[in-house]
């Protein structure tokens, strides 16, 4: 990680363009099969449920004749692999108290950070078929079903992803390597950060009303 914090933003953009092009390529693999539209109409469905509403046939219609691809950024942990959010976390690591590195620093361990991202959604994609969901398979909702389904604590764990604890781990590696301190005085805010954000969307959808 101290290496790639020396890189150019020519070879940091490079390492991005690879990364984003391999998760592409995952994704047309799963998302051009019958299987992946299908999934991609249900978690809709699932979305649409889980904050309330509901969906008639015409609407599950015309979702099965054109699936809502977007869905799938949105689904599953990917959101953390979006371009404009690897430029957040940058900017949030440039303007952290305390730190002097630049932009390009940054940047370089934002983008080095989420290879594990990626690495997830090339295991998770193989499973995504086979069990004909888009729903991670590594949310800790998946790995510790000790809550009923719906209730509060089951949709924090719902939306806290294995791989995604170990990118903040990653990004609190890469802060401390940038600013010469220890990466456990980043480790705790970063992940009460990244938890912080889930509990706000589990709370958002409880309010909704969703299931």
């Amino acid at each position: 990680m101290a290496e790639a914090a020396g890189l150019g933003l020519p070879r940091v953009a490079a390492t991005w363009a690879v990364l984003l092009l391999v998760w592409g390529v995952a994704a047309a693999a799963l998302l051009t099969s019958d299987t992946g539209r299908q999934a991609l109409v249900d978690e809709r469905v699932r979305v649409v449920e889980a904050l309330g509403g509901t969906v008639d046939d015409a609407t599950y219609a015309a979702w099965q004749a054109t699936p809502p691809v977007w869905i799938y950024a949105a689904s599953g942990g990917r959101a953390l692999l979006l371009p404009l959010v690897t430029l957040a976390v940058a900017g949030g690591l440039a303007l952290w108290p305390g730190r002097q590195a630049g932009v390009v620093p940054s940047l370089s361990v934002a983008v080095h950070a989420s290879t594990v991202l990626v690495v997830q959604q090339l295991v998770a994609t193989p499973l995504h078929l086979v069990r004909e969901s888009l729903t991670s398979p590594f949310n800790l909702a998946a790995v510790m079903p000790w809550f009923d389904e719906g209730s509060l604590p089951a949709r924090v764990l719902g939306t806290v992803e294995l791989f995604g604890l170990w990118w903040v781990a990653l990004l609190a590696v890469g802060a401390a390597a940038l600013s010469g301190r220890r990466a456990r005085e980043f480790a705790g805010p970063f992940v009460g950060i990244y938890v912080g954000v889930a509990v706000l969307v589990a709370a958002g959808v409880a309010l909704t009303g969703g299931s």
